[in-house]
């Protein structure tokens, strides 16, 4: 009898645990007013009283986005379908009474990305609701937890047009074409990976041992995966040779292509195009774009970034990041670390593996000073902390030029200091190594961990530009790598005139734009650039042409252009304007280095 009753006691036991299940359901088959109904069959609760919660603030996006603004109609009932009473405390959180007799929670979910709002949610945390067409859902805007109870796990039943797949990197059950059964271990895992569902267009790669998934919604088809894919591919192996070897076994982009003739995309309010990473996969919003180099060097430029958020803050990350509060979070003071060295080894990965040249990577440091002036002087670690406020919330995109350029510094000062014995790269990987995803570092003491494993130098560099908020002394740094660089430099040279180009994608041409009637050539709006003295212009050498002629001419004193002119090609031929360009952030490469400046500038630019 008493081992009968132990057997009993133990069914009991876990038929209880077994109920500890978020079990919601969403149907994005039958959408109506882009709106998907939304179904929580809820754990058991204790309380008589308990809290369900969309979140304020998300992981890896520092500013309140209010999921709760976007949901309607929102119900508790007990398990006879009886309304429990239900007081809305803010935007996002509903106090429900009688708790303990919950059953069911149902609302409505609302597109977030057709919304103009001055407290818009950037397009790239939101949603998505197209009938028939595609659902981006980011699961943090489509479902809640119960205070107390996020740790549960969470099993969500989608019921989908059939020929809708899911792209995610959860684990899902496809067993049933129109049902699809999405499963994380708790709330944190199921908000940290989006889900497209759409027709099908995903393209793998493998790289090393990781395999890499990635999936195209384009918004009118320009866009392919595969396109997509032979950008990514050369990246991911360069990213693989910078680490040796990529500490994930595999990782999802999902790319949503906006048609840039979209009415409701630019408008005040509307958001932006741009990308959100998470730890196994990235989901970018952007626009399709005809001309093919721009829109390669576009996917890789963002892409390398939130690939590289693997390393950090995957791998390396504090406890404010690693038990994230949704509703009221403590922020990390080290952003400039999540973005701003994931930014900066971004650019020194493609220059490292050649996938761009010194130049535009010089180009892009010079973008970069140009773009942390705009900020100001201030502490890092104090932006950080306080990034939620209206004191620092504007000042968050200085992670991505000051971080990087900040990130840039200490690299060439660990490698001066260690006599390229050590470099940033093997610093992080060394932190990441110590710790990774599973154990997070102390806020306070991390900059101690950070010198210990770097050179002592790195202390005062700390305390005067990341901590403290002293001006960053560009020069000084780049003539460490025997670069040249002056904040303004007089540069004379010949000038044809002012005007632009653009893309014409439906001649597939270059047409000048914004044209300065005065111009040396006799060049007028609308005219297609055909050839520059004889050389035809191609996708592949317009940069270096509008270089030679226009951005960077000091000796060419004639030109003899071919445009189209409504139909015919006309030869405009001339002398050029002598003149001079005031040069902000003057910067190349030194032709005389000191034998200093060349042992630090080759170690640098060989991969290593």
């Amino acid at each position: 009898m008493r081992r009968l009753s132990c057997i009993i006691a133990l069914s009991i036991i876990s038929v209880n645990i077994t109920a500890q299940v978020y079990r919601y359901s969403a149907d994005i088959k039958n959408i109506n007013n882009d709106k998907v109904s939304v179904q929580l069959l809820a754990p058991a609760i204790k309380e008589q009283e308990i809290v369900y919660s969309f979140p304020r603030v998300i992981p890896g996006s520092y500013s309140e986005k209010n999921y709760g603004k976007y949901i309607d109609d929102f119900k508790a009932l007990d398990a006879n379908g009886k309304k429990l009473k239900v007081n809305r405390l803010n935007p996002n959180q509903y106090s429900i009474s009688n708790a303990a007799a919950l059953h069911s929670i149902t609302y409505q979910v609302n597109d977030t990305w057709d919304k103009t709002d001055r407290d818009f949610i950037f397009q790239p945390g939101g949603t998505n609701i197209e009938a028939g067409k595609n659902v981006v859902m980011n699961n943090f805007a489509f479902y809640g937890y119960l205070e107390g109870y996020k740790n549960l796990p969470f099993e969500v039943t989608v019921t989908k047009p059939a020929e809708f797949y899911a792209s995610t990197h959860l684990s899902v059950d496809r067993s049933n074409a129109e049902t699809n059964i999405l499963k994380a271990d708790n709330y944190v895992e199921l908000a940290d990976n989006p889900v497209f569902f759409s027709r099908p267009d995903t393209t793998s790669i493998i790289a090393g041992s990781t395999a890499i998934q990635v999936t195209v919604v384009s918004a009118t088809g320009k866009v392919t995966s595969s396109q997509v894919a032979g950008y990514i591919r050369p990246m991911a192996f360069a990213l693989q040779k910078f680490f040796n070897g990529l500490p994930v076994s595999s990782y999802n982009f999902l790319f949503y292509f906006e048609d840039p003739d979209n009415p409701v995309v630019g408008k005040k309010d509307y958001g932006g195009h741009g990308a959100l990473e998470h730890n196994y996969s990235s989901l970018y919003f952007l626009p399709e774009i005809a001309y093919e180099p721009q829109l390669k060097s576009m996917v890789n430029n963002v892409s390398s970034h939130e690939f590289l958020h693997i390393l950090t803050p995957l791998n390396l990350h504090s406890r404010e990041i690693d038990d994230f509060d949704f509703m009221n979070p403590k922020m990390s003071k080290h952003l400039w670390l999540y973005e701003g060295v994931t930014e900066y080894f971004s650019d020194l990965v493609q220059l490292q593996n050649k996938l761009v040249t010194e130049e535009k990577f010089l180009e892009e440091i010079r973008k970069k000073i140009k773009q942390a002036e705009k900020y100001g002087s201030f502490s890092m670690t104090e932006m950080s902390a306080k990034v939620l406020t209206n004191e620092y919330k504007d000042k968050y995109g200085s992670v991505y030029n000051k971080g990087a350029l900040i990130a840039f510094m200490l690299d060439i000062l660990i490698r001066e200091k260690t006599n390229g014995d050590k470099d940033l790269k093997q610093v992080v990987q060394h932190l990441a190594a110590r710790y990774g995803p599973g154990k997070p570092f102390d806020d306070e003491t991390f900059f101690d961990d950070f010198i210990a494993a770097s050179h002592p130098a790195a202390k005062a560099f700390i305390e005067n530009y990341i901590a403290g908020s002293e001006p960053l002394p560009y020069k000084a740094y780049l003539e460490k790598l025997g670069y040249i660089y002056e904040p303004l430099k007089k540069i004379d040279g010949m000038i044809i005139g002012s005007m632009a180009l653009k893309y014409d994608e439906e001649n597939s041409s270059f047409v000048f734009t914004q044209v300065d009637k005065d111009n040396a050539l006799g060049i007028k709006n609308n005219d297609a650039f055909v050839a520059a003295d004889g050389v035809a212009i191609t996708s592949d050498n317009i940069d270096e042409v509008w270089d030679t002629y226009f951005s960077n001419n000091i000796s060419k004193a004639e030109a003899e252009f071919t445009v189209r002119r409504n139909g015919e090609e006309k030869i405009l031929k001339g002398r050029l304007y002598k003149g001079y360009r005031n040069k902000e952030n003057y910067l190349v490469v030194n032709d005389k280095p000191t034998a200093e400046q060349k042992k630090l500038h080759e170690q640098y630019v060989q991969l290593n």
